[in-house]
């Protein structure tokens, strides 16, 4: 039985799908599904139900996926251990990001904490900005950087301010605001908005605008959430709404086709935090890395900012 089996196995468990697992874990998925066939060879039982979507484990993988947990904490602690009477530290992270931190900031980031801290791993998870707290709850991520505003009333995470960022407008070329050089809030009064966040199109806007929009006492018209920035930008491109992006997402998905307006409220603004769970001590690993994005120089047009819950 090999290492390497128990990890493609607990992946594929964690995520429900061997596509998933293998980009989780920089693997083709066709190694991922070899893994775990080999793995139920060796045992004699099926571990994984295929025929589902997503797929889900039998009952010997429910039992099977404790253990494999346990054998790999414990290689971990292991190796962790040795590293340290090597004086160094050892350990994997897991950092889930908002996609526009993890194009904006996570590369540079981690590119530059592997040249010093050479036996950690830092995996990076990507997803709808709506599922990152529930990834910290469920021990799939130790850290996230998200908008303060998913956690702000999460007592079970605990975060830090990383930094501020300003919400901007975007719409299309024909608009009544197009022609504006700012819009107040009030001016989006009845307007269909889209806002990033969710992969399941729910309806309503994100939390962060909808705190906003509340604060400035605007009713908007019908509010509809999307995975993805890319997304969003097609979306005000076609007429669909006006949308609702911070900078950095405005930078990574580009502006063609669409006209982007600043609010002048300086409330208009994304909070993005650094949080993880209160009820999991931190490895030495999580902590150095921790640290390291704390004290990272924030990505180009935002403003670093300091406190924390």
């Amino acid at each position: 039985m090999h290492v390497d089996w128990l990890t493609s196995f607990v992946a594929v468990a964690e995520r429900g799908a061997f596509l998933a697992a293998a980009q989780d874990l920089g693997r083709v998925q066709s190694r991922v599904s070899e893994h775990v066939a080999k793995l139920e060879h060796e045992l004699g039982v099926v571990l994984v139900d295929r025929s589902v979507r997503p797929v889900r484990l039998t009952v010997a993988g429910e039992i099977f996926l404790g253990r494999a947990k346990d054998v790999l904490a414990t290689l971990d602690s292991a190796r962790a251990e040795m590293a340290a009477l090597r004086g160094t530290t050892y350990g994997t992270v897991r950092l889930a990001c908002m996609a526009s931190a993890a194009g904006a900031f996570a590369s540079r980031l981690i590119d530059r904490f592997s040249r010093i801290e050479r036996n950690i791993e830092v995996q990076v998870l990507e997803g709808p900005t709506a599922t990152l707290p529930e990834m910290l709850h469920r021990h799939e991520a130790d850290l996230a950087i998200l908008p303060q505003a998913y956690v702000a009333n999460i007592p079970e995470l605990q975060w830090v301010p990383l930094w501020d960022e300003p919400l901007r407008l975007l719409v299309p070329p024909t608009h009544r605001l197009a022609r504006m050089s700012s819009v107040t809030l009030d001016e989006l009064a009845v307007e269909d908005v889209v806002t990033p966040g969710s992969g399941a199109g729910a309806r309503g806007v994100s939390p962060e605008i909808a705190a906003l929009f509340a604060a400035a006492d605007v009713q908007v018209g019908a509010g509809r959430r999307v995975a993805s920035p890319h997304t969003l930008v097609s979306m005000v491109r076609s007429g669909l709404g006006v949308g609702v992006l911070s900078e950095l997402a405005v930078r990574l998905t580009g502006t063609d086709g669409v006209v982007v307006l600043p609010f002048e409220e300086p409330s208009a603004v994304r909070h993005a935090v650094l949080a993880w769970s209160r009820e999991r001590r931190k490895t030495k690993a999580v902590q150095r890395f921790s640290d390291f994005i704390v004290a990272a120089r924030p990505p180009e047009g935002t403003v670093r900012v300091s406190g924390g819950s």
